[in-house]
């Protein structure tokens, strides 16, 4: 559920529901109402915490787990910290070893 998701989001990355709520514009109270489900959000409301957890607003409110590993989860609060290029270059390596793994992929399937 909704509620579940936005809590586990918020714990898996050592986050208060204060923290969430300022980077959403919304007060604390209001937020804790999300998570308990007791007042279901507006869309653009659901549209800013997808972004500030860097999903689509279908992934946040979408019922399926994600697949994600909650270590990689739990390391975005520490690169927020990062300047531009720290964080330009965490994307540059990311997508490196992505494609690394793609074409490994793909070299098996042209071997057989």
């Amino acid at each position: 559920m909704f509620e579940e998701k936005i809590k586990s989001l918020r714990l898996a990355r050592n986050l208060t529901q204060e923290d969430v709520a300022k980077a959403i514009g919304t007060t604390k109270t209001t937020y804790i109402k999300y998570e308990k489900g007791t007042q279901s959000p507006q869309l653009s409301t659901i549209e800013k915490l997808a972004k500030f957890y860097g999903m689509s607003p279908q992934e946040i409110i979408s019922d399926q787990e994600t697949d994600i590993d909650e270590r990689l989860i739990s390391k975005i609060g520490l690169i927020k910290q990062l300047g531009e290029k720290e964080k330009e270059s965490i994307i540059m390596m990311i997508e490196s070893v992505a494609f690394k793994y793609q074409t490994k992929l793909l070299s098996r399937q042209f071997e057989k």
